[in-house]
C-alpha cells in the first residue's frame, strides 16, 4: 500500500516503491479491478478522500477473490492519513527546530573566535595564521578563558538538543537508567554558567549532597541544562539562586531551584511547560525565547519516571520579580529508599 497527500512531495506511506507508478497506470481514478499484475494476477485499488489517496495491490488469492477484505483495509488506511500526516508534519518541525538550533548553536561558536581574532587574518598561510592567534592568545589570555568557557556552554547546549531530539524520537533503547551521584550532575552543567552568573551579579549556590538518583545521564543532563539556562535568563539581577537537594520518604529525590526571576502568574503555573509557551512577563520583558526550554525539561524529567513542577511564589516590590521555586523530582537510589 502506498498513502500520500497532494499536498506533498512525498508519500506518507510507500511500501510499493517502483510498483507504485506502475499501480497509478493500471488503476482508474479510483474503485478497485483485477487484472494481471508483474504477470500474476491481482487486485488493485485505488481511493481517494479530500487531499489523501491510497493505492494497494495484492497477490493473495483471498483478497484477489474478495473485494470487500481489501477495501477494509485501504480506507482504514484513508480514515487514518490526517493523524499520519500530523504526525509526519510534527516529526519534520521537530528536525527543522533541531537544525536551527544547532546552526545558532554553531554561529555563535564561531562569534566568540571572532571576537579574539579577526576573520580575515586566518586567510593567510596556516603558519601566519597560527602565530597571530597564538600572538592574540597571549596578549588577552583572560578573554580568551571566557571564550572557551563560552564555547563550552554552546556544545554543552548542542549536546543538550541532541539528547531531547533523540529521547523524544520514541525509542526504548536509548534511554539507560542508572544510578548517579545527584552533585556531580548538578555541577557538571552549573560550571558553565557561573560567568554568566557572575556578569550578573547572581550568587549561585549548589548545596553539597550524597545523595543518588535512578535516571539516564543524558537526558536529565538535558533537563538541568535547561533549567539553569532558564535560570540565568530570567533571574534579577543582583539576586541568590539556591539549588537543593533532599530525600522526600517516599522513593524520590527533590531537587529544587530557588530564585527571585520574573513573576508567573497561577494560571501560568503549567502553561509555561507546554511547547511554544513562554510567560506573559517574558514577553512584557522582550525576554520571551521559543518556548522550548520548560517544555524539553519536564519531558526529559518525564522520560525518567519524574516530575517537574514550577511553585510561584509572592512578588517582590515593583511585581516584575518573585520568590520561584523549580522542583525537579528524581526517582532515589533504591538503597536510599530503604534507609
Amino acid at each position: 500500500i502506498a498513502l500520500w497527500s497532494h499536498e506533498r512531495a512525498e508519500p506518507l506511506i510507500d511500501q510499493l516503491g517502483t510498483d507504485l507508478a506502475l499501480c497509478k497506470k493500471e488503476l482508474p481514478s479510483a474503485g478497485t479491478k483485477v487484472t494481471s499484475f508483474r504477470g500474476r494476477k491481482a487486485r488493485l485499488v485505488r481511493y481517494s478522500e479530500g487531499i489523501y489517496t491510497a493505492v494497494a495491490f495484492s497477490f493473495d488469492a483471498d483478497k484477489v477473490r474478495s473485494r470487500k477484505i481489501m477495501d477494509i483495509e485501504v480506507r482504514t488506511v484513508i480514515a487514518a492519513a490526517p493523524l499520519i500526516d500530523t504526525s509526519a508534519k510534527r516529526a519534520e518541525q521537530r528536525t527543522k527546530r533541531l537544525i536551527h538550533n544547532l546552526k545558532s548553536i554553531t554561529a555563535k561558536t564561531s562569534q566568540e573566535i571572532f571576537y579574539l581574532v579577526k576573520q580575515d587574518a586566518l586567510m593567510g598561510s596556516p603558519k601566519e595564521a597560527l602565530d597571530y592567534v597564538a600572538e592574540e592568545v597571549k596578549d588577552n589570555s583572560r578573554d580568551t578563558a571566557k571564550a572557551l568557557m563560552e564555547i563550552l556552554k554552546h556544545q554543552l547546549a548542542q549536546k543538550a538538543e541532541y539528547s531531547a531530539f533523540e529521547k523524544l524520537s520514541g525509542k526504548i533503547d536509548s534511554t539507560k537508567m542508572e544510578v548517579h551521584d545527584v552533585h556531580r550532575v548538578l555541577m557538571n552543567v552549573f560550571y558553565l554558567f557561573f560567568g554568566e552568573f557572575l556578569d550578573r551579579k547572581i550568587k549561585a549556590r549548589v548545596e553539597p549532597t550524597r545523595l543518588q538518583a535512578l535516571f539516564d545521564y543524558e537526558s536529565i543532563h538535558a533537563c538541568i541544562y535547561y533549567l539553569v539556562e532558564n535560570a540565568a535568563k530570567y533571574a534579577m539581577r543582583n539576586s541568590y539562586l539556591n539549588v537543593t537537594t533532599s530525600y522526600d520518604g517516599n522513593g524520590f529525590i527533590d531537587i529544587r531551584f530557588e530564585m527571585e526571576s520574573l513573576s508567573i502568574s497561577n494560571d501560568e503555573e503549567e502553561a509555561i511547560f507546554e511547547e511554544g509557551v513562554s510567560g506573559r512577563r517574558a514577553h512584557s520583558e522582550g525576554l520571551n525565547g521559543a518556548g522550548l526550554g520548560l517544555y524539553l525539561a519536564r519531558a526529559m524529567a518525564r522520560l525518567n519516571g519524574g516530575t517537574l513542577h514550577l511553585h510561584p511564589g509572592r512578588q517582590l516590590i515593583g511585581g516584575i520579580y518573585s520568590r520561584n521555586s523549580f522542583v525537579l523530582s528524581l526517582r532515589a537510589d533504591p538503597s536510599t529508599r530503604a534507609v
